[in-house]
Formats: structure tokens, C-alpha cells, sequence
């Protein structure tokens, strides 16, 4: 059984955590960037621990949101916690640090 994608969000002064769960790719990561421009205020932390799969989407939709809250100078999106399939992804497209 896939797991099925799911968002949870906290805030606490001057942050948000909001934790990725279940795998994101192609069919889930329509809306994830949008989502993620709408919590941005100052720092947004994306916490990638419990995903079980990312791939090329997903990272792009993760690209787009932080290059969107730059602009908007609202913040920074930071990524924690990847886990070693989904640090794997990142480390093959350069985005790894």
C-alpha cells in the first residue's frame, strides 16, 4: 500500500514547521508550492522525515515555493530531517547542502 500524502503545520513565533508525510511526486505536488507561499511570514521549515518518496516534482515544487517567498520577501523555506531515500534525491539533482 502507497502511503497516501499528507501535510501537517505548526507556528510558533517566527516559525512555521510544516511536515511533509507519504510520498510526493508527480500527483501529489500540484498545489504544495502555493501551500507553502501561504505559511511563509519568516522562516518556514519543511521537515522531510516522514516522507517515503520524492522525486523530481516534488523538489521542483519545493524550488518554486522557496524562489517565490524570496521574492516576496517573506521568509526562508528551509528543508530538515530528509530521510536516506529522499537525501538520495536531493543529493542527485545538486541540492543536497
Amino acid at each position: 500500500m502507497v502511503p497516501e500524502f499528507s501535510i501537517t503545520s505548526r507556528s510558533l513565533p517566527e516559525l512555521h514547521i510544516v511536515a511533509l508525510h507519504g510520498e510526493l511526486d508527480l500527483s501529489s505536488a500540484d498545489g504544495l508550492a502555493e501551500a507553502l507561499v501561504e505559511l511563509a511570514g519568516s522562516t518556514l521549515v519543511v521537515d522531510l522525515a516522514d516522507l517515503s518518496f520524492m522525486d523530481s516534482s516534488g523538489i521542483g515544487a519545493l524550488v518554486v515555493a522557496r524562489n517565490r517567498i524570496r521574492a516576496k520577501g517573506a521568509g526562508e523555506l528551509v528543508v530538515a530531517r530528509p530521510n536516506a531515500i529522499v537525501q538520495k534525491s536531493l543529493e542527485i539533482v545538486g541540492l543536497a547542502e
